[in-house]
């Protein structure tokens, strides 16, 4: 749209990608339902859209539901059986859509729980994994032995470290970097994998493990919080970004997510609903996943076993600790295929270190406690 109708990047848009901590916490996105262009508006999730010819209204239609806990044992195996069945109706879905579906597997408990989810179909799918850097080898091991086990073919792409082996380097990194409005510079690891995979990617669908997004408490475990005080423009200013020293940047922040959490009636949702995990769902992956998705997609199509929201309800049913601890996990991975669940292989994300944690947590609450 930017292309064919000339547009711009707005100034404020220009002075945040420039900012040191823009990349720096959960990666390069824009806040609210902001673009790159003030004339454009991103499309938020659970929000109908009306044009009546001369303006666009929008109007909140979920989540409305009024859930409970479910806090006994016999209710807490319901809520993991019924999850655990949807992400396994949802496999043979995606054979018949695609000839030549990937799943992308390692060792960490997200992928292993896509995968657990296809038990009954290894016969009709491979999956796939690449080593870009060191840290990936152990991932790609794991997933070595994973798919081993269970006869599933396994390919292991390695990724050239010198960008001048890949074919039309440059012009791919353009491309992308074009393609996502120039907010961020992707960095030359992501381009290669990137540019890698459209050359030599076998299959036509990728099936992602995006899990954590949406039952893993991603921010309690991100941030090492057991609570988050209540919804505010402040709470999501600095869920965003890190704004020690440029308080005046914060504080145009906090004026937009003032109106995002108004316009888009915040407000209105009922409390079983966590509000950093809508942060996440909504907002986060909607602006940072769309454009991760983006590229992606440049070598295969992209699906996701549970996209639907009788999930989302399900798993905000789950109390809360066993969604930050994993036992939710690692219960329908149990569900779904003990014997991989008996393995007991879990690599653990260098991103989710308690000593990580706890220092972005020290940081975010000294920040909420700021009065300007």
């Amino acid at each position: 749209v930017g292309d064919i109708l000339e547009l711009e990047m707005d100034g404020f848009v220009k002075k945040l990608i420039e900012y040191k901590w823009y990349k720096r916490k959960f990666g390069p996105y824009l806040p609210a339902d902001l673009t790159p262009f003030c004339e454009l508006k991103r499309i938020v999730p659970n929000i109908t859209y009306n044009f009546d010819g001369e303006k666009i209204t929008h109007k909140r239609f979920y989540p409305y539901k009024e859930l409970t806990v479910a806090e006994t044992e016999e209710e807490y195996n319901a809520v993991i059986t019924e999850m655990a069945e949807i992400l396994k109706k949802g496999l043979p879905l995606a054979l018949k859509k695609w000839k030549n579906p990937y799943i992308s597997l390692t060792g960490g408990i997200d992928s292993n729980t896509t995968f657990s989810a296809a038990n009954g179909y290894y016969d009709k799918l491979k999956t796939f994994s690449y080593i870009s850097a060191e840290k990936e080898i152990r991932d790609c091991n794991a997933a070595d032995i994973i798919s081993k086990k269970f006869g599933v073919p396994h390919e292991i792409y390695n990724i050239p470290d010198d960008e001048k082996e890949i074919p039309d380097f440059d012009e791919i990194r353009n491309i992308l970097e074009h393609n996502n409005g120039y907010i961020t510079k992707i960095s030359g690891n992501e381009v290669r994998k990137r540019a890698y995979l459209i050359q030599n990617f076998k299959g036509d669908v990728e099936i992602k493990s995006w899990v954590s997004e949406s039952i893993r408490g991603y921010n309690y475990k991100y941030l090492a919080k057991k609570k988050f005080p209540k919804l505010s423009p402040k709470l999501f200013a600095h869920l965003y970004k890190i704004f020690l020293a440029n308080r005046c940047l914060y504080r145009k922040i906090r004026k937009i997510f003032k109106q995002y959490l108004k316009d888009f009636e915040y407000y209105t949702v009922p409390k079983i609903y966590d509000v950093t995990d809508m942060y996440c769902t909504e907002m986060m992956w909607g602006s940072w996943g769309s454009l991760n998705i983006s590229e992606m997609k440049s070598y295969a199509d992209i699906t996701i076993l549970y996209n639907n929201r009788k999930f989302i309800e399900l798993c905000n049913r789950v109390p809360l600790e066993k969604r930050i601890d994993d036992t939710l996990h690692l219960d329908m991975k149990k569900y779904l295929n003990s014997d991989l669940y008996d393995m007991g292989i879990r690599v653990v994300n260098m991103m989710e270190t308690k000593k990580r944690a706890k220092t972005l947590g020290a940081i975010f609450t000294l920040n909420m406690l700021l009065p300007f």
